[in-house]
């Protein structure tokens, strides 16, 4: 599940991801990554074609 959050007291805005992994329909493992938004994009830059 990917999420856009808010801070508290007006922090920062930020990414969050959780993934989930299911057994037997339920929750047996779980991840989250959490990022500002303003570092989110700089780190795409991997996804981006490179240049010919």
């Amino acid at each position: 599940m990917h999420s856009r959050r808010q801070l508290p007291d007006a922090g920062p805005e930020i990414a969050v991801v959780d993934v989930w992994r299911i057994d037997d329909g339920l929750i047996a493992e779980a991840w989250e990554i959490i990022e500002p938004v303003a570092q989110a994009a700089a780190h795409l830059v991997w996804w981006e074609p490179a240049e010919r």
